[in-house]
């Protein structure tokens, strides 16, 4: 029938509609593909869950121009399996193979090669490649080898296929392609295509999916049919966020995993020391590797790790709105951690850890404004410094002081401290500015003929390293990226000064405050056009910078062996412990049983049975041992239902085993404690 359009059709044009962002990546399989034989190469494309993979499989087996047959990993988990399947699809497709039975993998491997001269080239798509890796050593030592050079292979996977390129003769026959999350103009080509135009949205939608497209495709869902409040905080939005995390978990192989991705969900950067220092709980080399090595973890160009934006914003999201109370706990104790390392640190690491803890201070109203990867060449910008021209002619956004009040004396600033002002570079065009101008007495002097900054100058006396953060624009569109920027390199380049600063929008002074500068009302001002400045200050040549205060540490420490030692004790004969002075003072130096003896308004003896209570709960979560140990402990010291025979006799353990899993366990409950 002439002109007949079928559902298929439709399904297809859509699909095609919406297929965006993925040119550089299709180009690059197509070279590879459809090279001269000599080039032959498998083609594994890799990344988490929901980046994409499936739909670049489909793009490429609609575009190439070649033929393509596609399998899944999940149906071809034995060698009969593969080459039934393969065999089926090829008939399918008009391949002149027997029909009745599907041959053996040798038979097939022939048949194939003798059709290859007619029918030119064929490539395999084999998606989920890691639910068949049971069969790759076969495919790779004795089926794909008997291939002609005319069938090309393209595979999927979480993970880049390095166990095949250590293999004999493979080294250079393997590419491995990562995916990267969609650029924003993909992301706006996207949502245009789905008829979602207004700003608003397209912003919500962004700040969600971070260029994730099973994440994009959710959030678009959510808001054609609910508006833009659908991804504000609400029900609609917990249920976006457990459907992506339950996407990312599809990649985790355990539950101790998942924890160890929600502590991390918290830093900025992590190493396994400060993992263990923040959780209180030793990891494993081998586990701390092992976590490493997850598609959504990778390697910081800064030194240490760091989780991929999107999943860490949504893991933490999630464990916040399910967790609140650990999750609040485990922040601030990493705040505590934090601030030990930045007041331990040399001056030229200050700024790093100053950076990290801001981020882990984390006031809501900062992330969902000063998101780093909202636009990813914000991130990779370079900064220079700036002539006093380029500042007065950019056509950028104040932020900060308005116009009308700064730009009078901008000139004169420059020319006294030119070092001071900056410029940041995207795609090498002018994207921000800022000046952070050292108060000195000639900039001072400079600054009272302004009327806005005039009381503050002439109010106050000099002091040592203070700056005043005057100028901070951005271009418009850039604003919510440039800005988050900013404030990290604000930490940065800034510690050990006191920070001063006038904000003339409501929002702007928000996000200020909520990061710990201090209001200064005697400094207040107003524009010319009859807007309110407000001062702010914040003195980072305190030693607690972001309000923190240092992590405790014992006078008088002990080894672990000592401090388990000293638990024994303290639970063999709770009534005598506040007669025992020596003991008395050894637990007096724990933080974790001193705030109990606070919050319960107990005894001592209470305090430390309850801690020790919280520990053998926690460990309670953990592998099969540590269960164990817990319940040792449990049974003979808190429960004490008899002797250690009689408590290993329950266990059904030997009492060597039993001895050692107590030994253990009070180490770690120990170790818990005075990491508390």
């Amino acid at each position: 029938m002439v002109g007949l359009v079928r559902i298929q059709d439709l399904l297809k044009r859509k699909e095609e509609e919406l297929f965006v962002g993925r040119g550089r990546e299709l180009a690059l399989l197509h070279g590879e593909l459809a090279g001269d034989d000599d080039g032959w190469r498998l083609v594994h494309v890799h990344g988490p869950s929901g980046i994409g993979k499936s739909s670049l499989l489909r793009g490429l087996a609609r575009d190439t121009g070649i033929a393509a047959v596609t399998l899944n990993g999940e149906d071809c988990r034995s060698p009969d399996q593969f080459v039934g399947q393969l065999h089926a699809s090829l008939i399918r497709q008009g391949w002149p193979l027997p029909s009745d039975a599907a041959a053996d993998a040798a038979a097939l491997a022939d048949r194939l090669n003798g059709a290859a001269g007619e029918r030119q080239r064929l490539i395999i798509l084999l998606d989920d490649f890691d639910a068949s890796r049971s069969i790759w050593g076969w495919l790779r030592e004795h089926w794909l080898p008997m291939l002609s050079v005319y069938f090309r292979v393209c595979t999927t996977g979480r993970d880049p296929l390095e166990e095949w390129q250590r293999s004999p003769g493979w080294a250079g026959l393997v590419r491995n392609l990562r995916l990267d999350p969609l650029h924003r103009h993909a992301v706006d080509r996207y949502m245009f295509a789905r008829g979602i135009r207004d700003r608003e949205s397209r912003d919500a939608i962004a700040h969600f999916a971070k260029g994730m497209p099973f994440a994009l495709t959710l959030a678009s869902d959510a808001v054609k049919q609910h508006g833009a409040d659908a991804l504000r905080e609400g029900g609609m939005k917990r249920r976006l966020l457990h459907a992506v995390c339950g996407m990312l978990q599809n990649d985790v192989q355990d539950a101790s995993e998942w924890r160890l991705l929600e502590a991390a969900s918290v830093f900025w950067r992590f190493d396994q020391e400060l993992m263990e220092d923040v959780s209180g709980q030793r990891l494993t080399d081998e586990a701390f590797r092992k976590f490493c090595g997850l598609p959504f973890v990778e390697l910081s160009e800064a030194g240490g790790w760091r989780v991929a934006d999107a999943a860490r914003e949504w893991v933490r999201s999630d464990w916040r709105n399910r967790m609140p109370d650990a999750y609040d706990a485990y922040r601030r104790r990493a705040i505590l951690v934090l601030q030990g390392r930045l007041a331990a640190a040399p001056a030229d690491l200050q700024g790093r850890w100053a950076a990290e803890l801001l981020y882990v201070h984390d006031p809501e109203l900062l992330r969902n404004y000063g998101c780093p990867n909202l636009d990813e060449r914000v991130w990779k910008a370079k900064v220079r410094g700036a002539s006093v021209a380029e500042l007065t002619s950019m056509a950028i956004s104040p932020i900060l002081l308005d116009e009308t009040v700064h730009i009078s004396c901008l000139r004169a600033i420059g020319e006294a401290e030119a070092s001071s002002c900056s410029v940041l570079e995207v795609d090498d065009k002018p994207a921000a500015c800022y000046a952070w101008v050292p108060l000195t007495p000639a900039t001072r002097s400079l600054f009272e003929l302004n009327p806005a900054l005039r009381a503050y100058m002439t109010a106050t006396p000099a002091q040592g390293n203070e700056v005043l953060l005057w100028t901070g624009c951005t271009l418009r569109h850039l604003d919510l990226s440039a800005f988050g920027l900013l404030l990290r390199g604000l930490f940065q380049e800034l510690a050990g000064q006191s920070i001063l600063l006038f904000v003339s929008f409501p929002y702007y002074a928000d996000v200020f405050a909520s990061l710990g500068f201090k209001r200064v009302v005697a400094s207040d001002a107003r524009c010319e056009d009859g807007g309110q400045l407000h001062a702010y200050r914040l003195d980072l040549r305190l030693s607690e910078p972001l309000s923190v205060q240092p992590p405790h540490t014992p006078t008088n420490s002990m080894t672990l062996q000592e401090a388990a030692a000293l638990l024994k004790k303290a639970l063999l004969n709770p009534h005598a412990l506040e007669s025992d002075p020596k003991l008395l003072r050894s637990l007096d130096q724990w933080e974790a049983i001193k705030r109990r003896m606070d919050s319960l308004e107990s005894s001592l003896a209470c305090a430390v049975r309850q801690a020790v209570s919280e520990c053998l709960a926690k460990m309670g979560d953990g592998t099969e041992e540590e269960r164990l140990q817990a319940q040792a402990i449990r049974l003979s010291y808190l429960q004490k239902i008899g002797t250690h025979e009689v408590v290993a006799a329950r266990l059904c353990l030997s009492l060597s085993t039993y001895y050692r899993y107590l030994k253990k366990g009070f180490e770690r409950v120990a170790h818990d404690l005075r990491r508390a």
